[in-house]
């Protein structure tokens, strides 16, 4: 069975701000397991990708939060 909510655009952009601010804190804890706890041994390759991935995503989330409060704004 198919069931939907609707929502109000502001409360839509409130749901996708939340999403996205929990999409960034966890790549940041991934991160610092990851990279800065030492708690795992990479190879200088395999940190220098991980690094280059999380700070994109972490990047296009923060877009995507800008572009979302412009929608919310407007």
């Amino acid at each position: 069975m198919n069931t939907q909510t609707q929502v109000n655009p502001s409360e839509g952009c409130s749901i996708a701000l939340e999403a996205l601010t929990s999409v960034h804190e966890l790549v940041d804890t991934l991160q610092t397991y990851l990279l800065e706890s030492g708690s795992i041994e990479l190879e200088a390759k395999h940190d220098s990708v991980i690094s280059a991935l999380t700070e994109r995503i972490k990047s296009e989330c923060k877009g995507a939060q800008e572009v979302v409060m412009l929608v919310d704004a407007g």
